[in-house]
């Protein structure tokens, strides 16, 4: 199955909750009003992850932030479809992200994940991120974060 990608549509957010709610357990999953915002932002970059039948195999979203002068980008989210998973199509995603931060002048990418989620973890890690710190809390006030970062240029 070839997957192209494009940027996302405010059209395509009752798809893209449901994905994240099938892909996070409540309280860690977006809800409709935040995925609405994070894809509304300006500079934000929502990419879709889609099959010749225009199916949803994933997506991500990612913004842009300063700390300390310097552009950073932030994955806030990468949700693939449970079907569609270790098929390339998280890889697909994540890459483009960083290409399109990297030339919006982004040095490297930060990302939360979740302390328990270690299928994550080791995704991360594989595509070059490192840990760099822990939120204590940050997932429904009792799961910690992991704090990962990836160097782009």
């Amino acid at each position: 199955m070839a997957l192209s990608l494009r940027p996302a549509v405010s059209r395509d957010l009752p798809e893209l909750f449901a994905l994240d709610q099938a892909c996070f357990t409540p309280g860690i999953a977006w809800s409709k009003a935040e995925l609405q915002y994070f894809l509304r932002y300006p500079g934000n970059i929502g990419l879709i992850a889609e099959d010749e039948a225009h199916n949803i195999a994933g997506f991500a979203i990612a913004g842009k932030m300063l700390r300390r002068g310097t552009l950073l980008g932030r994955l806030i989210t990468i949700d693939v479809d449970p079907s569609q998973r270790r098929q390339g199509v998280g890889h697909m995603l994540l890459e483009e992200t960083e290409r399109l931060l990297l030339a919006a002048g982004a040095t490297a990418l930060l990302l939360e994940v979740a302390v328990d989620n270690l299928t994550a973890q080791a995704f991360y890690e594989k595509h070059g991120f490192a840990r760099t710190g822990r939120i204590r809390g940050y997932y429904l006030g009792r799961i910690d974060a992991l704090v990962m970062e990836k160097q782009l240029a």
